[in-house]
């Protein structure tokens, strides 16, 4: 099963996000389909970095310039994904001063459903997903763009552990 698919099934059992404003659309990156929040939009690609984020989360604050960085240069068949427990895409776009950038992929995790399926018990966290396995796990902020932690990505991605889990079918 691709990652793609696996993140897909994950998501179609979150329950729907709620959207406060019914006089305007919901901003772009609040993808509403059915009653979970979609990827669909998410290129296709072998590895998803599943960050779960929070604007109100003073580490998540220092890691998101390098989050930013990976997400605009990723490395060869990488996505980023974020889920956001802010409350509200008002919360999000007041600290990106607008819309989040578009390559980050961002989703609100309101009830923190995706979250917990991933035993996100703080923030940030990083799941990176290869082929549909979790391969790794980060606790706390990291320095996404820095050069050693791309190399050890590219590796991950190119060569995943044999201890990963086989992905769900």
């Amino acid at each position: 099963m691709s990652t793609h698919t696996a993140l897909r099934l994950l998501l179609l059992g979150l329950s729907p996000l709620l959207w406060a404003c019914k006089s305007e659309p919901p901003p772009a990156y609040v993808r509403l389909q059915g009653t979970a929040p979609t990827v669909a939009d998410v290129p296709p690609s072998r590895a998803l970095l599943i960050v779960f984020w929070a604007s109100w989360c003073p580490p998540c604050r220092q890691e998101t310039p390098q989050l930013v960085a990976l997400a605009q240069a990723p490395p060869e068949d990488l996505q980023v994904v974020v889920f956001s427990h802010d409350e509200t895409p008002q919360a999000v776009e007041t600290f990106f001063k607008g819309p989040p950038p578009a390559p980050l992929h961002l989703r609100l995790d309101v009830d923190k459903r995706a979250g917990d399926a991933f035993g996100v018990d703080q923030l940030p966290v990083s799941v990176l997903l290869v082929d549909g396995r979790q391969v790794a796990r980060f606790s706390g902020p990291r320095e996404w763009d820095a050069g050693a932690m791309r190399r050890l990505l590219e590796r991950l991605i190119r060569e995943p552990p044999p201890s990963a889990p086989r992905p769900l079918d």
